[in-house]
């Protein structure tokens, strides 16, 4: 299990120092998961003495973190809804009636001018000479070291474990999951791999983007998915 651990903890904690995240802060959100994750697991009377024994915390820790209510709710991604919902309708160009149409079907609070902006600042969009909106890229990437870019990572790489944890304490894996590893390859063969991993992740993320948009509006419902790919590499000396 320390293998494990120390697996799935040390791009938290490089996270942590990187973004001036201090240890007793770690710690405190550490509690916090294992007094939820407790609680999900007993059933019937859920006592703060029963969640001690199952977490080795202490009585009074618990109680402090039962009754905290000071987590923000996790934060819509706008600009990626938008860019998707535009992927899934072709993608092509719009005029700027159309665009701030577009936007304002996803979020009426905020001007179309300010997400616009936005957009261009992340490389996702562009304006032509003939003052059209033209995508440059498929998806919308937040700037790095932003709190867009932060709420993805929580989010994205949430649900990746959520989804691996499920599948290894479950007695039937409930999820897709898989990868393909292999070492002792040059920097270029990885390189060459990888390039037709993104075209070949992207044109099937397309795919499934434009049908759940399709199905969004016919067969709606509570269910949320997402379905994602990564591709790592790190020198192994």
């Amino acid at each position: 299990m320390r293998f494990v651990l120390d697996s799935l903890l040390a791009p938290i904690v490089r996270l942590c120092v990187a973004r001036g995240v201090l240890f007793p802060e770690l710690v405190e959100r550490v509690k916090a998961q294992f007094v939820s994750a407790a609680i999900d697991q007993i059933t019937g009377k859920k006592t703060d003495s029963r969640i001690s024994v199952m977490t080795g915390l202490q009585r009074r820790d618990i109680s402090r973190l039962r009754s905290a209510s000071d987590i923000p709710a996790p934060r819509v991604n706008h600009l990626s809804r938008l860019v998707g919902q535009w992927v899934a309708q072709g993608g092509a160009p719009l005029d700027r009636s159309a665009f701030d149409a577009l936007t304002q079907s996803i979020r009426r609070d905020v001007h179309p001018a300010t997400m616009l902006a936005q957009l261009m600042d992340a490389g996702t969009v562009a304006v032509t000479d003939a003052e059209k909106v033209e995508l440059r890229a498929r998806s919308y990437q937040p700037l790095p070291g932003t709190g867009a870019q932060m709420d993805y990572l929580a989010r994205n790489g949430g649900d990746f474990l959520s989804a691996s944890v499920a599948n290894m304490v479950q007695d039937t894996a409930p999820f897709f999951e898989r990868a393909v590893h292999y070492n002792h390859l040059s920097p270029d063969a990885v390189a060459v791999l990888e390039a037709e991993y993104r075209a070949a992740q992207m044109q099937l993320l397309e795919q499934i983007n434009a049908r759940a948009a399709e199905l969004q509006a016919s067969d709606t419902g509570a269910m949320r998915f997402r379905a994602g790919g990564y591709f790592y590499k790190e020198d192994e000396e």
